[in-house]
């Protein structure tokens, strides 16, 4: 008797063996390098670069982006948030003019936004100067977005970052406080320093989603106000990953993207099964002895 139970011990030990490789190969998984892409991608092979040159749409790695302007326009205290117009410029990239922006002297030209159309400076640009405004970047797909290359600065060039952290689609901005972003879906990356050059302006972290907000330092979300006022500039691009370079099990990406290499996996289960072949023809031999 005992020797008839003797096999099916060693077959559970192999099978924890095997599934115990397994583990140990998935533990041992190497992850993308965690470089913040440099604005564009060039440091990090495993980035995309989603660029932004007279268009308000790109498409990458089979994700495409669209962007749709926001600032907070809506009532008399400036509140609530309000669509704006997105200004485009080949050589700088994408700027905002808020919907009201006629109501001021420095706002010229027609709603287009772009070219002579774009009203003069700030009002052109992502700015903190008189509306907080900010471009919402809506992929087909969750990516994980780490920096954006600025193609235009002119004083300051601070900026926060909020990305959509909650269950199904966001709901509409239209009528949204910034601050009632954060109890509705929506997660603070940071309020970031940018500094007064053009290019990369880096946020690494670690949230992917299909939806980002990006604009001027933003006193509703911790900003500090003292840094605040004099941030303007445009985005020329924006640089992140997809959820295919993502290790396996990373939050939001599900279990379908990369974990143990598929031959890998194949070899251990293909071990696993040989070694369960060979200890039953023992079993068998036993037995009929």
């Amino acid at each position: 008797m005992t020797t008839k139970f003797c096999p099916v011990t060693k077959v559970i030990g192999t099978l924890v063996l095997a599934f115990g490789v397994m583990g140990a190969a998935q533990a041992t998984y190497s992850s993308p390098p965690s470089t913040n892409c440099g604005g564009g991608g060039a440091t990090n092979p495993s980035c995309d670069t989603w660029t932004f040159n007279n268009t308000q749409s790109n498409t990458q790695g089979g994700i495409a982006s669209t962007a749709s302007g926001w600032a907070n326009t809506v009532g008399s205290a400036n509140v609530l948030l309000d669509s704006a117009y997105i200004t485009r410029n080949g050589s700088s990239g994408l700027g905002v003019r808020n919907n009201d922006c006629s109501g001021f002297s420095n706002c010229t030209g027609g709603p287009t936004g772009r070219d002579v159309n774009e009203g003069s400076s700030p009002e052109h640009a992502i700015d903190n100067n008189e509306r907080v405004d900010s471009i919402l970047f809506s992929f087909t797909n969750k990516v994980n977005l780490s920096s954006f290359n600025a193609g235009w600065v002119s004083g300051d060039s601070d900026f926060t970052v909020m990305a959509f952290t909650g269950t199904g689609n966001p709901a509409s901005l239209a009528n949204q406080s910034y601050a009632g972003l954060l109890s509705n879906g929506w997660s603070l990356i940071g309020n970031f320093l940018g500094g007064t050059s053009t290019g990369a302006h880096d946020f690494a972290n670690s949230t992917y989603s299909s939806y980002w907000l990006i604009g001027a330092l933003n006193t509703f979300v911790g900003g500090d106000p003292t840094k605040a006022g004099n941030d303007n500039f445009k985005l020329i691009s924006l640089a992140g990953c997809t959820c295919d370079n993502a290790p396996s099990g990373t939050p939001g990406c599900g279990v379908s993207n990369r974990g143990v290499p598929e031959p890998g996996t194949l070899f251990l289960m293909s071990a696993g099964l040989f070694g369960l072949t060979r200890i039953n023809a023992k079993r068998v031999k036993l037995v009929a002895a």
